[in-house]
C-alpha cells in the first residue's frame, strides 16, 4: 500500500503535487485526469489535494503555469456579448503579461507537445465555453463549429497582440479591440453559420 497524506520533514508538498499532475494532464488530457490520479501519482492522499486546490480546473492552472483561469474573463467583461468576451480575455493577458506570465509561454508550450495542447483544448472548452454557452437545440457539430471559430478569433488576436505584435491590435486597448472584434464574436456565437 502506498503512503498516504503529508509526508514527513521539509518536502514541497504543493510543488509534487503539481509537477505530478503535470505529468498525469499530458498523460490522460484534462478529461480524462482525476485528483484521485494525481494524488495516486504525486504518492499523497487525494484530501490533500483537495486541501491545497480548489479542484481540477485550478490544479490544471497551476500545472500548466497559466496566469488565470479563463472562467474569471467573465468577471472582466463588460458584457457576455462578443464584445465583452474580447474585452475580458485581452484585459487578463495584459494584466498577465504585466506580471511576468506571458501568452508566448503558454503558446511555447503547446508547441512543443500536442498532449499539452490537447488537454488545454480540452481545459478551455470545459471553461470558456461555461461563461457563453451554446443554443442546448443545436447540434454537436454546430456547436463544436461555434467554439473552433471563437476559439480562433481569440487566439487569433492574442497571437497578432503578443507574440507579432502588430499595431494597432498590439498598441490598442482591449476595450477598442473589442469594439473591432466583438462583433465578429456576436457572429461566431449567436447567429446562422453556413453549413
Amino acid at each position: 500500500m502506498s503512503a498516504v497524506g503529508r509526508r514527513p520533514g521539509n518536502a514541497d508538498t504543493r510543488g509534487e503535487i503539481i509537477e505530478a499532475a503535470t505529468r498525469v494532464f499530458a498523460a490522460k488530457g484534462y478529461d480524462g485526469t482525476s485528483l484521485r490520479a494525481v494524488a495516486r501519482e504525486a504518492g499523497v492522499d487525494p484530501a490533500l489535494v483537495h486541501h491545497y486546490f480548489d479542484g481540477k480546473a485550478s490544479l490544471f492552472v497551476a500545472a500548466m503555469s497559466l496566469p488565470f483561469d479563463p472562467r474569471v474573463v467573465a468577471d472582466h467583461a463588460a458584457s457576455p456579448a462578443g464584445a465583452g468576451v474580447v474585452e475580458g480575455f485581452l484585459t487578463m493577458w495584459d494584466r498577465a503579461e504585466d506580471s511576468g506570465s506571458s501568452f508566448a509561454s503558454c503558446v511555447a508550450a503547446m508547441a512543443a507537445s500536442r498532449s499539452v495542447a490537447d488537454a488545454m483544448r480540452e481545459f478551455v472548452s470545459d471553461r470558456v465555453w461555461s461563461i457563453n454557452p451554446v443554443d442546448a437545440g443545436e447540434s454537436d457539430a454546430v456547436v463544436a463549429r461555434r467554439r473552433a471559430l471563437v476559439s480562433s478569433q481569440l487566439m487569433g488576436l492574442a497571437f497578432t497582440r503578443y507574440i507579432l505584435r502588430v499595431p494597432p491590435v498590439s498598441t490598442a486597448t482591449p476595450k477598442e479591440i473589442a469594439r473591432w472584434a466583438g462583433p465578429t464574436l456576436d457572429r461566431y456565437m449567436k447567429e446562422p453559420l453556413g453549413s
